[in-house]
């Protein structure tokens, strides 16, 4: 039979209701509601093998037929012509880890539930219609009805997000039983949520029967259990995203009033684990947490969760106490699905704005600094502290490694001017920002040149500013701008909850890239005066070239990702992948810290050579003007080789993308050959490779990389 050959599932059972057609695969425990009008296409396919020109042909709304076909194989409503339902149900159930062989007597104690709470979903055919051509994610959720309850919400914000989000839940269980669920599923991220009732029951809903030494011995097995499972998580996703939950604290505590009282009240208890949860997850790159207790504080304990109803180790999502069948109100599920959707974009870098670019008056201070002046600092209306809140989220982004510029209507001398006179009174100064633009021309020109001078696209930058007119002005005239509507008390939230503006785990070259990105541009204006040879003699640039230790590996990793200029093969890679690599014999990893008068840019180039071949090369965009590629290259080289001759026949590659053109003509210009048409260079002489001591930049050394790093 063609691979595009379908039939609705043997296990398929319909229920012709008010509201439609409800299509439901009892073994697999999946559900869905198709509007009344799709009951003929269901009825006239069922039992015979069809195409999707087919399906298309009898849908009652053909733009809508992909998009429908695609929900029901997801739930396996509709499978292969050629599919072994019964054999892939055996191999199906034999891998989960709630099918484990739990006996009555463990049930009684408290073993996995099976049954899949909720309403089926209802597939629209709008929504169906929308299921164009996504981004396919797929999600991998373990644990309890929580998490079942973010399958719909994570289907809807993906086809909102451009996303098409494919989910598979299963219930905790034994390590091997996890590691099994990721080879099966291969997700690109994998949800793992321990608070379940299971987990929970002993620590919270007994807390108040047993004295405060029970209660520690309590904590303790559990942060063991959780040490095990989070080791267990992060070897079996072998780098690929986990999101570890930690754990709300319930709205009410057995303690009441005097849960201080008690050395181990349920505050404390919920503190500790999540502390706990932080020291297992920080020890891996490639998981994040999901913070509950965030969402409590942001949303409110009463609107999320259920311990006003229900007993505390529960721990689901808010109920209708007026609903008898198993169900959850949808703002927790909303609410999560934001956070997984919201963590993978931050954890890939995708869509990552690297500058903001905020008006002055009316919107970083009240009023027209150079009339009004700052007295406004000085007082306590709502205005001041609207004002205050907002420096301060553009100074937490300059930490994050985010730039920072102005573009405003006025004079620079006379509003610069009065800024700097106000010294300390405001959080942020002219000198925290790498550009300004203030003068009367038209904000969206403003904003292009300050994109052509630091080398971004306008869908790397944001654009504050009180003013709709200017925002529409600015958003017409540069297509992929982001531009932040609404009032300006609403941009601090922006600003602190976007993943966009999240550069990951934070790093010393991050909080300096104000600083080194103001030295490039100082760079370039001396070297506007000066020739090639003269200008980087007067540079002074020196670069240290060590072995990459452990230390280094989260920084290699984020200059292979995120680098799309100097790079030459955009391999892009993870700590832990970097760590199995440089296992290989013969694998060494070269990491370049550079500096120059106008100041230390940092670690900033990596190099790795695996098996005769530099397969990954990156240069931050930051030391692109420096010269220092090929220095870099030959040190890293050189060290180990055990003299020049020896590297006769190691190769490198170029693989050619549409943005890095800096990086073609490295291996040429460190006297490579070109060996074909496929990017392959290969270095025949040993003695074309340049003289370190005769190129304009000083290399400092080419050791392994101590503690304190290169």
């Amino acid at each position: 039979m063609s691979a595009h050959e379908f039939r609705f599932s043997v296990f398929l059972s319909t229920v012709v209701l008010d509201a439609g057609i409800l299509l439901a695969h009892g073994p697999r425990q999946q559900r869905i509601v198709l509007d009344a009008a799709w009951e003929r296409c269901v009825r006239d396919l069922s039992g015979v093998v069809f195409g999707p020109e087919a399906f298309a042909d009898l849908a009652p709304d053909r733009a809508a037929a992909p998009g429908v076909l695609q929900a029901l194989r997801e739930r396996h409503l509709i499978v292969p012509a050629a599919c072994d339902e019964e054999a892939a149900l055996r191999a199906s159930f034999t891998d989960r880890p709630e099918s484990s062989g739990h006996d009555p007597a463990a049930a009684a104690a408290g073993s996995w539930p099976v049954t899949r709470y909720g309403l089926p979903p209802r597939l629209s055919d709008a929504a169906a219609s929308a299921a164009g051509a996504r981004e396919a994610v797929r999600v991998l959720l373990i644990g309890g009805c929580v998490t079942q309850f973010t399958e719909e919400p994570l289907h809807a914000l993906g086809r909102e997000r451009g996303l098409d989000v494919r989910t598979e839940h299963v219930w905790p269980g034994p390590s091997a039983g996890l590691a099994r669920a990721v080879r099966r599923s291969r997700p690109d991220v994998t949800v793992y949520q321990p608070g379940v009732q299971p987990f929970l029951t002993g620590l919270f809903d007994g807390a108040h029967t047993c004295d405060d030494e029970e209660r520690a011995h309590r904590l303790a097995l559990m942060k063991n259990a959780l040490t095990l499972a989070v080791r267990a998580l992060a070897d079996a996703l072998e780098g690929s995203l986990g999101l570890v939950h930690n754990i709300a604290p319930p709205a009410l505590s057995p303690f009441g009033r005097y849960d201080f009282a008690e050395e181990y009240g349920l505050r404390r208890l919920v503190a500790e684990l999540n502390q706990h949860i932080d020291r297992c997850v920080r020890s891996h790159p490639h998981l994040m947490v999901v913070d509950e207790e965030r969402l409590v504080a942001r949303y409110g304990a009463a609107a999320l969760f259920d311990d006003l109803v229900f007993p505390f180790g529960h721990h689901g999502g808010s109920v209708d106490p007026g609903d008898e069948r198993p169900h959850q109100l949808p703002a927790l599920g909303r609410a999560l699905a934001g956070e997984y959707l919201a963590c993978l974009r931050a954890h890939r870098g995708t869509g990552r704005i690297k500058l903001v670019v905020t008006d002055l008056d009316g919107t970083l201070w009240p009023g027209i600094a150079a009339d009004d002046g700052f007295d406004w600092v000085d007082g306590d209306a709502t205005s001041r502290w609207l004002h205050l809140g907002l420096h301060q989220a553009l100074s937490v982004l300059k930490s994050r490694g985010v730039l920072l510029a102005t573009c405003s209507k006025g004079d620079a001398h006379a509003t610069l001017g009065v800024w700097e006179e106000a010294g300390g009174r405001l959080p942020l100064a002219p000198g925290d920002f790498v550009l300004h633009r203030i003068n009367w021309r038209p904000k969206s020109e403003n904003i292009a040149d300050l994109c052509a001078r630091l080398g971004f696209t306008p869908d790397q930058v944001l654009f504050l500013d009180d003013n709709p007119v200017e925002r529409a002005e600015a958003a017409a005239a540069l297509p992929g701008l982001h531009v932040a509507e609404g009032p300006v008390h609403g941009f601090r939230e922006l600003l602190l909850t976007s993943p966009a503006l999240e550069a990951g785990r934070h790093t010393e070259e991050a909080a300096r890239r104000t600083d080194t990105t103001r030295a490039m541009l100082r760079r370039e204006e001396l070297r506007s005066g000066l020739d090639r040879d003269a200008f980087l003699r007067s540079l002074d640039v020196r670069v240290r070239v060590a072995r990459a230790g452990p230390e280094h590996l989260a920084r290699a990793a984020e200059l292979f990702n995120r680098t799309n200029q100097f790079t030459t093969t955009a391999w892009r890679t993870g700590p832990e992948e970097l760590r199995r690599v440089l296992a290989e014999p013969g694998t060494r990893l070269h990491v370049a810290h550079v500096s120059d008068r106008f100041g230390d840019y940092g670690l900033t180039g990596a190099c790795l050579v695996r098996g005769g071949t530099v397969t990954a090369f990156a240069l931050s965009c930051r030391v692109i003007g420096l010269d220092v590629a090929v220095p870099f290259l030959v040190a890293a080289l050189e060290d180990g080789a055990g003299g020049r001759a020896a590297l006769a026949g190691l190769a490198g590659r170029i693989v050619v993308t549409d943005r890095n053109t800096p990086a073609r003509e490295l291996f040429l210009d460190a006297g490579f050959g070109a060996a074909g048409d496929d990017g392959l260079h290969v270095l025949a002489d040993p003695g074309r490779l340049p003289e370190l001591s005769a190129l304009p930049v000083a290399v400092l050394s080419a050791a392994a990389a101590g503690p304190g790093g290169p």
